[in-house]
């Protein structure tokens, strides 16, 4: 499993954005980081542009937990650099599987 980033989250170039699409903001990713979150690896997997072209994702992580408000959101994180930092990729509120994952053992917690 990859390491979970101790350094924290930063934004990715246009996260902004694409969070305030999903409902919501880069402020919540660091609530969900700064609590119970649990981290599971995500491998990389082939994906299609809208060109119809195929590109392989790198490797990532998701972390999966409540937000100050208790609401439960996934999000996708870079692997950590080497200062312990990984980039958040994207968010959502969280599936009915990804909710059951979390409070199901496995994972790994930052604390």
């Amino acid at each position: 499993m990859p390491e979970i980033p101790f350094g924290g989250l930063l934004p990715s170039e246009g996260i902004h954005d694409h969070l305030w699409r999903h409902g919501l903001a880069f402020f919540d990713a660091e609530d969900v980081w700064e609590g119970p979150a649990k981290f599971f690896p995500q491998p990389p997997r082939t994906r299609t542009n809208e060109d119809g072209s195929h590109y392989r994702q790198p490797e990532r992580m998701k972390m999966v937990g409540p937000d100050d408000g208790g609401r439960m959101l996934t999000f996708i994180l870079s692997l950590p650099d080497e200062f312990g930092h990984s980039l958040v990729i994207t968010g959502w509120n969280s599936t009915v599987g990804e909710q059951t994952r979390y409070h199901r053992p496995g994972g790994r917690m930052r604390r």
